[in-house]
């Protein structure tokens, strides 16, 4: 018997579980209650027992063929004259544990038979009576989309291939393996460049009437859908992988880690992809039914990503998910930082049938390489420390102070502290060879891609060779990784000149998550060639050449001084100290120099608010002697900062130094974060269950910070548990540690992460994880 939860048939009458971030309960409540609450998307808790989600398409994405095939489709009547000549199929097999199995899709918690194309797989028709190839042959036709054709690769018949020959990966085919009395096994085989989707089958069947040498037809087609897969493992797919640990890592994989903060301090959050829960596939085919992509092109991971990139957002399409950067949400939205996974996101889409608000990039990512799995093609989020944002295609970012050394915000492109985009690996035979592999896509909505929010397919090969020209959007991505950074000086009449040229600042520590571990992988040499490198001249010198960046003439001067901002840990409630090192290189006098340093509060993207007043404000004079290294320590207490300090926010230090003997000028911005202790443990009772048995988890949170914290939850999610839950802890006390228990149990057998996040404004990322094994359920538990 199978361990996943019965499929809905289409007299099931629907369960829509709810997906909810709730209302928050009164934050004066007491720290020791606890409430847990079911995530439902009207806003409402469930108290009932726990029930299986259950989505049925609607007909808005599942229509019956509209052209002439579809008179084919009516199956034939059993009340004519010729009934007992004719041969009828009573029964199709469709062997789900057997090709799921081999197909690698067990793990998909869907009844249906779920293939990937480009492989072969079973089924076992049974007739009414014994099967004789010299007067019975069947014909076999799958069909999707409502306008099948066979023109298009929509309308598919299946041949029958000689048992002399082998099935090929390039078409469709059938042979007859063996027939067992009235049961006839077949081996299909669906072409590695079918349209991805649900199919239907069609069966025909003809008998050989000896007394009047004409054919007597049935036809039968059947109710079940079979839904068709990109296929990784599958030389002649586009979407093939070579190694098979990266299959399992950028396909099978449904819990991971997305790197945030500052290239000086990151940190990776757990994101539960879940691509194989009962919502995450009717979630794809049903944003692709509203896309402007035809059913033959979902053949083309291409132009199928690229559709995507456009559906997560709502920009311009009701996509999934809202963006918004702003310090405060709506009581009845969520806030992004309080996600640690897609799914809940998903179905609140599908059942609420309205983008879900609300989400930034490394959320617009996390669901994006969700959706790229659960359609089989290999995915993994990416993220970009120090990335430029570059919205005149000049590949350069534009900063600017003025005569004091004020920064000039409001003028400013934006430098985020880091960006979450996607990589998606799969050939481009759209482009000239050496441009497959790996390819960036951003579902974040950011700037406008032939007149639609959505970013790439672009070879990641293509952004570190400067090859702006290479579709789509590899100028816009080769800014966000290798502008320039250009210092403007703005007089107090309006003029503008260039000060100061940073060629290294944009695009530090580019991440992702190691294949077979938790550890982070770097991916910079991926994107640029290393800085200072003669590569990475002549890619400047291209880009220069095919885009509108120039190349400014900065005065040349003796540059004899060096700064370095230096790393220290800072944490909340205590001093923070920024150290800054000045070196004078020069080995026959001394160097004067004027320092000005401006600190602000900034949300992630790079944006300051300049309604706020600065948090520290300095300048100072020294002379550094020839040879020698002065230091100079920016010094922040508590009372100057907390206040202002929310999840999420870093402080950004804009430093402008002037160097008097040779009229050198520095122009520099750095980030810090303030951290937090995370003080967040989940722990288990049991390390190993039976599926669907009960088991007790803990969640703990320590609050080492100064400050009380209110509103605060408990956010627990993970792949085989059904449903995200919260437990709200009310007010947390300084240095108090609160405990909740949540009583679960797992429907889906094998190793299972657990995933819990402490949901605080003022504590970011403060995340755990856990593992138990789930072993298969006695037959007499297993729901059938």
């Amino acid at each position: 018997m199978s361990d996943e939860a019965p499929e809905p048939t289409s007299e099931t009458p629907v369960t829509e579980e709810a997906v909810d971030l709730g209302t928050t309960p009164n934050e004066n409540a007491n720290s020791n209650s606890q409430e847990v609450i079911d995530i439902d998307s009207d806003g409402s808790s469930d108290d009932d027992s726990e029930v299986f989600y259950t989505y049925e398409p609607g007909p808005s994405f599942h229509k019956p063929p509209q052209n002439v095939f579809f008179k084919r489709l009516k199956t034939t009547v059993r009340d004519d004259e010729d009934t007992d000549k004719k041969l009828w199929v009573q029964k199709v097999d469709w062997m789900l544990d057997k090709n799921k199995s081999e197909h690698r899709t067990t793990e998909y918690d869907n009844r249906r038979l779920i293939l990937r194309r480009g492989q072969e797989f079973t089924l076992a028709l049974t007739l009414d009576k014994a099967f004789n190839s010299d007067k019975h042959w069947i014909h076999l036709t799958f069909y999707t989309g409502d306008r099948p054709s066979v023109g298009k690769g929509t309308l598919c018949p299946v041949p029958l291939v000689s048992e002399k020959k082998k099935l090929e990966m390039t078409q469709w085919g059938y042979q007859i393996t063996s027939i067992e009395d009235q049961v006839l096994n077949l081996k299909l085989m669906t072409p590695a460049d079918a349209p991805i989707g649900y199919y239907k089958l069609l069966i025909e069947s003809y008998t050989k009437d000896e007394e009047t040498t004409n054919s007597l037809i049935t036809s039968m087609s059947c109710a079940e859908e079979v839904f068709v897969l990109f296929n990784c493992w599958s030389e002649k797919d586009n979407v093939y992988m070579e190694k098979e640990e990266d299959r399992q890592e950028y396909v099978l994989n449904d819990t991971g880690f997305i790197w945030v903060g500052t290239h000086r301090d990151m940190e990776p959050i757990p994101w539960n992809y879940g691509q194989f829960e009962v919502c995450v596939l009717e979630c794809a085919i049903c944003l692709l039914s509203r896309a402007n992509l035809s059913v033959a092109a979902r053949s083309d991971p291409v132009r199928l990503s690229r559709a995507l990139s456009a559906l997560i957002n709502s920009e311009d399409d009701n996509g999934i998910i809202w963006g918004r950067w702003t310090e405060t949400f709506p009581p009845d939205a969520t806030d992004p930082s309080t996600w640690i996974g897609s799914v809940e996101i998903l179905r609140q889409y599908l059942l609420q049938e309205e983008p879900v608000r609300y989400g930034q990039c490394w959320v617009f990512s996390g669901v994006f390489t969700t959706l790229l799995r659960a359609l089989g093609i290999p995915a993994r989020s990416v993220t970009n420390f120090e990335s430029g944002h570059d919205t005149d295609a000049s590949f350069s970012i534009d900063c600017h102070y003025d005569g004091e050394g004020n920064p000039v915000d409001d003028l400013d492109d934006s430098i985020w502290n880091f960006h979450v985009w996607n990589e998606a690996w799969f050939r481009r035979p759209d482009l000239p060879e050496g441009y497959d592999g790996w390819q960036a896509l951003d579902a974040t909505p950011q700037e406008a891609s032939e007149a639609i929010m959505r970013c790439g397919p672009c070879p990641v090969v293509a952004i570190k060779n400067g090859d702006t020209y290479i579709p789509y959007d590899t100028g816009f991505m080769f800014a966000e990784v290798n502008g320039d950074k250009i210092w403007w000086k703005v007089e107090k009449n309006g003029d503008m000149s260039v000060d100061y040229i940073d060629r290294n600042a944009i695009g530090k520590k580019i991440s992702t998550k190691a294949v077979g571990s938790n550890e982070r992988e770097d991916l910079t040499h991926c994107y640029k060639h290393p800085d200072g490198s003669k590569e990475e001249g002549n890619v400047l010198t291209k880009v220069c050449q095919l885009g509108s960046r120039k190349e400014w003439n900065i005065r040349n001067i003796n540059r004899d001084v060096k700064v370095e901002i230096m790393q220290e840990t800072a944490f909340l409630g205590q001093d923070i100290v920024i150290p800054i090192e000045i070196t004078n290189k020069n080995t026959r006098s001394a160097r004067t120099v004027s320092l000005s340093a401006h600190i602000k509060c900034s949300a992630y993207t790079g944006r300051t608010d300049n309604k706020q007043p600065l948090v520290k404000s300095e300048t100072s004079v020294l002379e550094v002697s020839k040879k020698e290294t002065d230091r100079v320590e920016i010094k922040i207490p508590p009372e100057d900062y907390l206040k202002k300090v929310k999840a999420g926010s870093v402080f950004k230090m804009f430093l402008q130094l002037h160097v008097q003997e040779t009229k050198q000028v520095f122009a520099l911005q750095e980030t810090f974060t303030i951290k937090t202790p995370r003080g967040v443990v989940i722990t288990c009772d049991k390390t190993t269950v039976k599926q669907f048995e009960e088991f007790t988890i803990t969640c703990q949170f320590t609050n080492n910070s100064p400050t009380k914290l209110t509103r605060s939850y408990f956010h627990i999610e993970g792949p085989g548990i059904r449903r995200s839950k919260k437990l709200y802890c009310g007010t947390v006390q300084p240095n108090s540690t609160i405990e909740r228990k949540l009583v679960l149990s797992a429907y889906r057998t094998g190793e299972r992460s657990f995933l819990v996040k402490f949901c605080n404004s003022r504590v970011p990322n403060a995340t755990d994880s856990m593992k138990i094994t789930v072993e298969p359920a006695e037959t007499s538990t297993i729901i059938d």
